[in-house]
């Protein structure tokens, strides 16, 4: 990417960028909606009527709305929110501190959950990036009778767009009674699913054992951490989690733009759709031009070879065509080898998709 980005337009597949119109292949928003006027003229409103936020942990309408979309969208008792994402694995996890034992982390798993892991003062084990083989060894290695493990893992990893092999986590833990499965989802959360409940409806294993924790600020257009619930483990939560206690919430504008959002997800399925067209569209455009890409929902696409991708990025930038190449080792899951993250968005049209693609082609 141009050493220094400078965003003149809300994000979306087309936008302005340091002076020029470009097609934008980078970061998190699968369906544009921090750019949509419906969900700016929500935060806009409500920031009007509520201010920027209650000073304290005072509750506004706003709020319980947001309860109520969610609760409607994951099917749950109650969604606990927070100030942010990046939080929301650190509050499930304290949440359920008492019933685990020892932890089990996939070694590229994002930093907010091996920031929270530390906290919780229990043994924790690595097993191998995406590997159910060896995290079945890890808990036969340690595991021991009335033991309960924690496997820690991403749903969908933000740098790679590798899925975790969920339903194999799951079945590598059968033998240990009590185990419990904990997805930082945040990538998957509004994506993945039939019904945009992220990896584990996608992986068909909603069931009591496995959690998630994700964010409003990707898929949803806004701001905030959620982790959807059962009543019990909410006050847990509540109980546990300093963080709910001791940080703000949510301004009233990020709550009221993600019920917008979500608004918008339910009421316009053609969104989904094309998100899932375009995808098969870039997914399928890569493997044409020589790439191994995997075929899979997920908006994230890896690219990676023996080529000078940062020649590639350059000369995509002077056709206005904004991609971003990682480092070697630059992210938390990012491959020991430089790559190119290509982001998909449901508002790329097919001709922006094979604009990027035949320039691709001509720059390999």
């Amino acid at each position: 990417m141009v050493s220094s980005v400078l965003m003149e337009t809300p994000l979306g597949a087309r936008m302005r960028i340091n002076g020029r119109e470009v097609d934008y292949f980078c970061g998190t928003s699968y369906f544009c909606l921090h750019g949509h006027p419906e969900v700016i003229e929500a935060a806009c409103s409500a920031t009007r009527q509520f201010g920027l936020g209650p000073g304290t942990l005072a509750r506004m309408q706003v709020y319980s709305d947001l309860q109520e979309r969610l609760c409607e969208w994951f099917g749950t008792e109650q969604v606990v929110t927070m100030v942010s994402g990046y939080s929301s694995p650190m509050a499930m996890l304290q949440g359920l501190r008492d019933d685990l034992d020892l932890i089990f982390i996939d070694e590229a798993t994002h930093y907010s959950a091996r920031d929270a892991v530390p906290m919780l003062g229990k043994p924790v084990r690595r097993f191998r990036h995406l590997n159910a083989n060896s995290l079945a060894e890890e808990l036969s290695r340690h595991m021991a009778p009335q033991l309960r493990a924690a496997v820690v893992t991403d749903g969908v990893f933000p740098s790679s767009g590798a899925l975790a092999p969920l339903a194999d986590y799951r079945r590598a833990m059968e033998p240990y009674q009590g185990s419990i499965l904990c997805v930082d989802d945040s990538h998957g959360v509004g994506v993945l699913g039939s019904s945009g409940r992220g990896s584990l409806q996608h992986a068909s294993i909603e069931a009591e054992g496995n959690f998630l924790a994700g964010t409003l600020s990707k898929a949803f257009g806004s701001f905030g951490g959620i982790i959807p619930v059962n009543a019990s483990l909410a006050e847990r939560i509540r109980s546990n989690a300093m963080i709910l206690r001791g940080a703000s919430l949510p301004p009233p504008g990020a709550a009221a733009a993600a019920i917008a959002a979500m608004r918008l997800l339910k009421t316009m399925p053609q969104m989904r759709m094309d998100l899932e067209r375009n995808v098969k569209h870039m997914r399928g455009g890569l493997r044409n031009l020589g790439f191994e890409i995997d075929d899979t929902p997920v908006p994230i696409v890896c690219v990676r070879g023996d080529m000078d991708l940062e020649r590639i990025r350059a000369g995509l930038d002077k056709r206005d065509i904004v991609v971003k190449v990682t480092p070697a080792s630059g992210y938390s899951d990012a491959p020991d080898v430089p790559t190119m993250r290509l982001a998909v968005f449901s508002q790329h049209t097919p001709q922006q998709i094979d604009r990027l693609l035949s320039s691709m082609g001509e720059l390999l």
